[in-house]
């Protein structure tokens, strides 16, 4: 049995103030004491009011390696335990720092509780930070086994106004799947907005960021639904080609403001979690070479044209997204070598004119 550990994020609007106050003066002494390891401990920095569970592990992080100076404290609650504590009544029972009931977790050291759900079960909370503006919990998760899929699920990600930001396919059946067309509108929305000075906070991100997320748990659940393999462009280095002198400008600023790497990252970690097996696969020529025959054609934009006139795409005029995705999920199922050439659609609801 394997297990994974995840990190959450839950917000809260509660004044810490003070205990973050009393975190940074236990974070200094720490600092200042760090040649002096017995007094790296909770008995000498009682004066600041800190629970010692809380005051040790400052202790630990700041009075180790390198630190020259305390900066951005915060709290951290460990999950220890006491097996044998005594309660008032005289009675010993097993005490948690850290307890999980009916979705709320409760930090008994800072007498603080919140309401929390993964949406799935987990093994134990292992620690939570708290912030001045949120809890960021760590918590242990069974990892899941591997399911046995039995087909590939191909995705080609873009960014241009206009298009959709995932395109789907799915070799086995043909059926396409189209998400995030709002993507690339939010982002232009937002740098004419900078552009006139009227915005302030970072809306663009909160956004893009749920986005992403609503975006990977449709495509995951789609996978695990038919029990197919996701299969992606690794786009490592894609910056390097839209720089100065290449390309228009609008082209390069979408594409150097764009978030496919994190949305690949929660592609991958979700579809892992499910036991979903993730490739990824080499992107030259993904929107140029025709799924149909492989010969490479002629790409305008959003349209693509075969020029092999012995092929059945031609002359009609594909989707060079969709094309992309097709070729993508070939290319992983040709290296993953599950789907044999029986199982691929011979009919297709590309667009066609």
């Amino acid at each position: 049995m394997s297990f994974v550990v995840r990190s959450y994020c839950v917000k809260h609007n509660l004044n810490l103030e003070t205990q973050l106050k009393a975190a940074f003066g236990v974070a200094q002494f720490a600092v200042q004491n760090k040649n002096n390891r017995k007094k790296l401990s909770s008995k000498y920095v009682k004066h600041f009011g800190l629970p010692s569970a809380i005051s040790n592990q400052i202790l630990r992080k700041y009075g180790r390696g390198n630190i020259k100076e305390a900066t951005n404290v915060n709290l951290i609650v460990p999950n220890s335990s006491k097996r044998n504590y005594k309660m008032k009544d005289g009675t010993t029972k097993e005490y948690r720092n850290i307890t999980y009931e009916e979705e709320t977790v409760i930090l008994k050291p800072l007498k603080l509780q919140f309401r929390w759900n993964p949406g799935r079960n987990f093994l134990h909370i292992n620690q939570v930070e708290v912030l001045p503006n949120r809890f960021v919990i760590s918590a242990t998760f069974e990892q899941v086994e591997s399911i046995r899929c039995e087909g590939v699920l191909g995705i080609d990600l873009n960014c241009g106004v206009g298009r959709d930001i995932a395109n789907c396919v799915n070799l086995q059946t043909g059926e396409i799947l189209n998400y995030g067309e709002n993507g690339p509108n939010i982002r232009k929305y937002y740098f004419m907005k900078r552009k006139k000075h009227k915005v302030q906070n970072n809306g663009e991100t909160r956004k893009m960021r749920d986005l992403d997320h609503k975006i990977s748990d449709r495509i995951v659940n789609y996978a695990l639904r038919h029990k197919l393999r996701v299969v992606v462009e690794d786009l490592k280095g894609i910056r390097s080609t839209c720089r100065k002198g290449n390309g228009s400008r609008v082209a390069n600023r979408f594409v150097n403001s764009w978030s496919f790497y994190r949305l690949q990252q929660f592609i991958e970690y979700k579809a892992k979690e499910r036991g979903i097996v993730f490739l990824k696969v080499k992107p030259h020529y993904t929107s140029q070479e025709c799924s149909f025959c492989g010969v490479i054609g002629k790409r305008e934009k959003e349209n693509f044209r075969c020029s092999n006139r012995r092929c059945e795409a031609f002359p009609r005029v594909l989707n060079s997204d969709i094309n992309a995705a097709f070729n993508i999920a070939k290319r992983g199922a040709l290296e993953l070598s599950t789907v044999p050439n029986s199982e691929e659609p011979t009919t297709r609801a590309d667009n066609v004119s």
